[in-house]
């Protein structure tokens, strides 16, 4: 499938509910599918609701709701549960309601294709015999890196040598992780005013600042220097829509690996910035955190679900 959108966009498919023209946003770094507030959509309640984890720091209870019929290309999702962020906009791409983003466990029979560089999708079924073992690999290309996942979707990053959890989160526009990972972060030339943005959880509002990491590797790949954003409440590193636009990566969730490899983006159309989650960037002012959201005590986090969001009914 294509993916919609243009350069600094999420990776965007194309879906159909109740036979209507949607599209959603894929991240591995979210478990299930949420939604907005489903603007011009009818919705069913459910009378249930699922307590939400963002960032691994935050929890919230949200209601879970239905909408009719999912398919995404030929693949038929029956009629999903769907947890509502009531505080979030049904946005469009083009004439398509982008209504939210789905996440890893609804293609966890399949492998997943996230082509950024080529703007292409792909659900693909691999047969687990011994003959066909090293058809991922072949399908990315000679040169790609082979990761395990583990914990829920987190692949081992060495960051000035001492080994991190990150998600492979194409929904972060850039590549962020936990301050206290870092040295003090110093301002940065490029942004005198010393405050570099905000991140949008819906009612969360989260302080970001602009910074660099000196090594960054990921197996063979170096990404050295990398720019990045150190977040003060964050639970693990999220490797952002920075880095797909720049690598191919294969989710092979059935075999807990995750394929990587560096490809040169092809020339696309300027996006609209189109991200589920939404940075602000420039002096803005911070709220820690809505008077809903409880914050999880980091001492005591052993067990919770891993991932930029994840729910539990």
């Amino acid at each position: 499938m294509p993916l919609l959108g243009g350069s600094g966009d999420s990776p965007i498919i194309p879906a159909t509910l109740n036979g209507r023209p949607i599209a959603l946003y894929f991240s591995h770094g979210f478990d299930k599918l949420y939604v907005g507030n489903m603007d011009g959509f009818d919705t069913y309640d459910t009378h249930r609701s699922g307590m939400i984890t963002t960032n691994g720091i935050y929890t919230d209870p949200q209601p879970i709701i239905q909408a009719g019929q999912l398919a995404i290309g030929p693949l038929d999702m029956g009629t999903p549960d769907m947890i509502q962020l009531e505080d979030y906009p049904t946005q469009m791409i083009g004439s398509r309601p982008l209504i939210g983003v789905i996440g890893r466990e609804a293609f966890s029979h399949l492998a997943v294709l996230v082509d950024m560089p080529h703007s292409a999708f792909a659900l693909i079924r691999f047969s687990r015999d011994a003959a066909c073992r090293s058809a991922p690999a072949a399908l990315i290309g000679a040169g790609a890196q082979a990761l395990p996942l583990h914990g829920k979707g987190l692949i081992p990053v060495s960051i000035d040598g001492v080994a991190r959890d990150f998600v492979l989160d194409a929904d972060t526009p850039i590549t962020t992780i936990p301050a206290i990972w870092l040295d003090p972060v110093k301002d940065d030339p490029a942004d005198p005013a010393g405050n570099s943005g905000v991140a949008l959880y819906g009612t969360i509002h989260s302080h970001l600042k602009r910074t660099a990491v000196k090594s960054m590797r990921m197996g063979a790949i170096s990404l050295d220097h990398m720019s990045v954003y150190a977040q003060d409440d964050l639970g693990m590193g999220l490797l952002g829509t920075d880095f797909f636009q720049n690598h191919i990566v294969l989710f092979d969730d059935p075999d807990d690996r995750v394929y990587l490899l560096p490809s040169a983006s092809q020339p696309k159309k300027p996006g609209e910035n189109l991200h589920f989650d939404r940075f602000r960037t420039g002096r803005t002012s911070v709220e820690d955190l809505s008077g809903r959201a409880r914050r999880i005590d980091r001492k005591n986090r052993a067990g919770q679900s891993t991932g930029v969001r994840s729910g539990l009914p």
